[in-house]
């Protein structure tokens, strides 16, 4: 990751990708929203969308866009492996019965 980004690099980090699906100019908060905004138009045709985030600290304005955007319904579900925590966050746009269908 470091190299495609032109830094130096660090043997311990394992990533890979082109520069431009590294990093997103506004960072983790900007990229969920553009993906929240997005969803939107595919909402009666996906039962859930989800997507990853790294920091607890980026999930209040995410839970508001998801709500300005309409999702009917949105879990959080927690995950650690050693130090590392993480979550996921997933909404959808159909009620129950919707999904259910």
């Amino acid at each position: 990751k470091r190299r495609n980004l032109g830094q130096a690099e660090d043997a311990a980090l394992n990533f890979g990708g082109q520069q431009q699906e590294l990093w997103c100019e506004g960072g983790e908060v900007a990229f969920i929203l553009r993906m929240i905004d997005e969803s939107k138009q595919f909402g009666r045709q996906v039962k859930w969308f989800t997507t990853l985030v790294s920091r607890g600290d980026n999930l209040p304005p995410l839970y508001r866009a998801l709500t300005e955007a309409g999702a009917v319904k949105v879990v959080k579900k927690e995950m650690a492996q050693g130090q590392k925590q993480s979550r996921f966050i997933a909404w959808t746009f159909m009620d129950n019965s919707k999904r259910r269908k």
